[in-house]
């Protein structure tokens, strides 16, 4: 690991952690920290120079590798979210330390706002209400589906993607899924059809679910190609990623009347430009970045990340690493930790 040596901390101070999400409760981290002195940094804006050992940022704190650098006692990077692709990993490992991130945090909250989702556009939820207040009280003005006995496609099988799996099975569903990178065992779990193929799930799926990262391989994986080899009358759900899907192909699919709608929980954008096109269309349903929330959501990623912290800072793997250092990690902790009554405010 890279030398952490003593002179490049005044003498007595401890090491220093920093929270650079704004969503964060202070008092979720020094918990699990147990009086180790955390700092917030709530503009964006990343501190630098000896002594910070633990950066915890959010969903929108992108990192650059020049931060990275500036940072000689970096021991982990510990996200307090799902996704890792605004994080430099090589720069993070090449400087000695750890990447952990909060998966699984809101596995439920997720799962059920997918099926939300889904029913949403099935049962035409949306827009009938918005039928009956423009002055309107006809049912066929949207035509409601059932969700028995309809086929949804999932677009990637992870922990998420199978939470979905068994909600929408309880509905009657028929399950069809594409995960290259999943086991076989996952699937039969569930009576989940595997395809190997991403369009054989576009074209039999009654709803299309996307349950991805976002990476080089997946981005703009719905693109004006997938879109065309979607089931006509379709609808498509995103709770994942706004770049996985090419927005102004989605928006052509939608105009066409190929798709019957869309339901979106994250966008390329965020919050969308007055003038994107996706607003102007009744069947899509579109909401701020809330899939993951529920009150209890809101705090287990930051507690989960800063025992992750505690991990690496006692000498232990941290169970949520999802990139480990590249360097020699056998120098001692950097501090034990141990209950205090005395712990930050």
């Amino acid at each position: 690991m890279t030398s952490h040596s003593p002179d490049r901390t005044p003498a007595g101070a401890l090491p220093r952690v920093v929270l650079l999400d704004s969503f964060g409760d202070l008092k979720d981290v020094a918990e699990e920290l147990h009086g180790l002195p955390v700092e917030v940094s709530r503009a964006e804006r990343v501190p630098s120079g000896p002594g910070i050992v633990a950066l915890l940022p959010g969903p929108k704190t992108a990192l650059t590798a020049q931060q990275v650098a500036a940072l000689p006692d970096l021991r982990i990077v510990a996200v307090t979210a799902t996704g890792y692709d605004h994080i430099p990993l090589d720069a993070v490992t090449a400087a000695g330390a750890w990447v952990t991130t909060s998966a699984g945090y809101c596995t439920d909250e997720v799962a059920e706002h997918t099926v939300a989702f889904v029913l949403g556009q099935l049962r035409q939820v949306t827009a009938l209400d918005r039928s009956v207040r423009r002055g309107h009280w006809d049912v066929l003005r949207a035509r409601p589906r059932t969700a028995a006995g309809s086929v949804l496609g999932l677009v990637g099988f992870g922990r998420i993607g199978q939470a979905v799996a068994e909600r929408a099975a309880a509905l009657g569903m028929r399950v069809a899924a594409y995960d290259p990178t999943a086991s076989p065992a996952a699937f039969d779990r569930q009576a989940v059809t595997r395809h190997n193929d991403l369009a054989e799930v576009l074209a039999t799926a009654d709803v299309v679910s996307l349950h991805l990262p976002l990476t080089p391989a997946t981005e703009g994986i719905i693109d004006a190609q997938s879109l065309a080899a979607m089931k006509p009358g379709a609808y498509l759900v995103n709770v994942s990623r706004g770049g996985l899907v090419d927005h102004k192909a989605l928006a052509a699919a939608l105009a066409s009347g190929r798709l019957a709608g869309a339901a979106l929980d994250v966008l390329p954008t965020e919050p969308p430009p007055a003038d994107d096109p996706l607003l102007a269309h009744n069947n899509v349903i579109i909401n701020p970045h809330a899939a993951w929330y529920s009150p209890q959501a809101r705090t287990r990623p930051f507690r989960m990340a800063a025992a992750y912290v505690a991990d690496v800072l006692e000498g232990r793997e941290p169970t949520g690493a999802v990139a480990r250092p590249l360097t020699n990690t056998a120098s001692p902790p950097t501090a034990k930790l141990t209950p205090s009554a005395s712990l930050p405010t």
